[in-house]
């Protein structure tokens, strides 16, 4: 068997970072090792050392990258055409949609650990969810931003919980168009949680 060589070509923390995307997303977080997937690319044990000293640095970098491509999703979501009602809906979907096929994912994103890490995942979070926020602001402008922050996170909580239970089966495929709906319309046209749910 021919050793590891040394990493020469393209960016390596890049390389690893893919690699444990692929594996993340075939077997869960359980499943990575830096070791392995060192071997995986062809570089010694050492090498991703200069980049992740540790399994959790790794964990926190494809945190920060999860949220960095569900911030895009929702960025552009939130740029569709009309008022609030479709925007709101088409983040909805946005969000659902990328829950739901990276589950993996997002479980890990979610539970990242207090740690050297945590900060950068933090306002990787922040930044992602900028976008539902804005939406609330632009819906409901005289509410003021605590008011665009409550919603925004009573929403943020309805469809991460929606998420959670099509990711573990409790809510079959066919269903998810039609509850996504009807969580939808518990937020009125002017982008607040209508009255009968707040």
């Amino acid at each position: 068997m021919t050793p590891p060589r040394p990493y020469h070509h393209g960016n390596l923390r890049q390389a690893l970072l893919d690699r444990a995307a692929t594996k993340l997303h075939e077997k869960g977080a359980a499943e990575l090792s830096l070791r392995e997937l060192s071997g995986e690319i062809g570089v010694t044990h050492a090498a991703p050392r200069r980049y992740f000293p540790d399994r959790q640095a790794l964990l926190d970098a494809l945190a920060v990258e999860g949220f960095a491509r569900l911030g895009a999703r929702l960025r552009e979501a939130a740029a569709t055409p009309g008022g609030p009602a479709e925007r709101i809906r088409s983040i909805a979907d946005a969000y659902i949609g990328f829950t739901t096929s990276e589950p993996n994912l997002v479980e890990l994103m979610f539970a990242h650990k207090h740690g050297a890490g945590a900060e950068a995942v933090a306002r990787s979070a922040a930044e992602a969810f900028a976008p539902i926020l804005d939406v609330f602001r632009q819906a409901r402008p005289e509410g003021g931003p605590q008011d665009a922050q409550r919603a925004g996170l009573v929403f943020l909580a309805t469809f991460q919980g929606l998420a959670g239970l099509i990711s573990c089966g409790i809510v079959p495929p066919h269903q998810i168009d039609e509850l996504v709906a009807d969580a939808v319309a518990r937020f009125d046209g002017n982008g607040r949680p209508a009255p009968d749910t707040a």
